[in-house]
């Protein structure tokens, strides 16, 4: 493709980004949309640095990143305490993508050599390269496809094997003869009681330990279709989950249970599991990282990208 026509620009301005992500989004997933990314970095004010993409005077491209200014989990995560470009989102986005129209998927190296600064484009869709630079693979996203079972039983009886199927049949049912057992629906106001369990469980490496993480979630629960719940054991809560349902998906955000009770976490999975089929979801998103469960319950991989610039 002649390239010699191609001109770029960057785009700092809110408005007339959210206006370019919304003529190129495909609002297919809960990463697509604005509001979602935008709520996780909101709060740090990060700078917006979209690469805007033009052939004469067609706009054929868009590349949607941000200045991470070493504030945040990000920044902490990947050990950055320098300003470095992102994904507009940051590390909380899974898929990301430089967005090109049909015809024009050769200018894709084009947008990178945009980028002149230290750039930690991550949990990239695709693996993209640039002089000679190549995306590694970072980490796996795993889904299940829930249009293949009828009900969780048929979870299990399809997706686990005799022995683990029956161990687990097992355990959960210990858990429901040692307590009287609750799904209970939550409220915001006992949000804290999420960010304590998983700061029980995970201690200083617990996101929560942020108060802009713990913000996000209660922005979240008036812009999206939130389901938040508990279980209860024996009148007190236990465990609690958080997933958002977007355009018959349910995403799995985050977790929080009591470590000390065993099996909890494999019981508040299923149930997770069981309201997404309920509610007439289907696909369960269950994020990045396997995490102990994810093939054992044979979700499907995805693998995800990191691609390092002028670092």
């Amino acid at each position: 493709m002649d390239t010699n026509a191609l001109h770029f620009k960057i785009i700092s301005d809110p408005q007339e980004a959210k206006k370019m992500w919304e003529a190129f989004s495909p609002h297919k997933r809960i990463d697509d949309e604005w509001d979602f990314r935008d709520i996780w970095t909101e709060e740090l004010q990060f700078p917006f640095h979209f690469i805007a993409g033009y052939k004469n005077e067609q706009l054929i491209g868009l590349m949607p990143l941000q200045q991470n200014t070493g504030k945040g989990l990000g920044a902490t995560y990947l050990q950055m305490q320098t300003p470095f470009l992102e994904f507009f989102g940051g590390i909380d986005i899974d898929d990301t993508q430089i967005w090109v129209v049909p015809g024009y998927e050769d200018t894709i190296k084009d947008f990178l050599k945009q980028i002149k600064t230290p750039a930690i484009l991550s949990y990239l869709k695709d693996p993209y390269e640039v002089r000679s630079i190549k995306a590694e693979p970072y980490i796996d996203r795993f889904e299940l496809d829930l249009k293949k079972f009828e009900n969780i039983q048929d979870f299990m009886q399809k997706n686990l094997d005799g022995k683990s199927r029956q161990r687990l049949i097992n355990r959960i049912n210990k858990i429901k003869k040692n307590y009287e057992v609750t799904i209970k629906e939550c409220t915001a106001s006992e949000l804290p009681l999420l960010y304590k369990l998983s700061i029980q469980r995970f201690g200083e490496r617990s996101s929560f330990n942020l108060t802009q993480r713990q913000h996000v979630l209660e922005a979240f629960l008036k812009r999206f279709n939130v389901d938040l719940f508990a279980i209860e054991l024996d009148g007190k809560i236990a465990a609690m989950s958080y997933g958002i349902i977007f355009n018959n998906t349910y995403t799995t955000m985050t977790i929080g249970y009591d470590i000390t009770i065993r099996d909890l976490s494999k019981y508040l999975i299923i149930t997770q599991l069981e309201r997404a089929m309920e509610k007439g979801c289907t696909l369960f998103d269950a994020g990045k990282g396997d995490n102990g469960w994810k093939s054992h319950f044979n979700f499907q991989k995805i693998p995800q990208y990191k691609l390092l610039l002028n670092i």
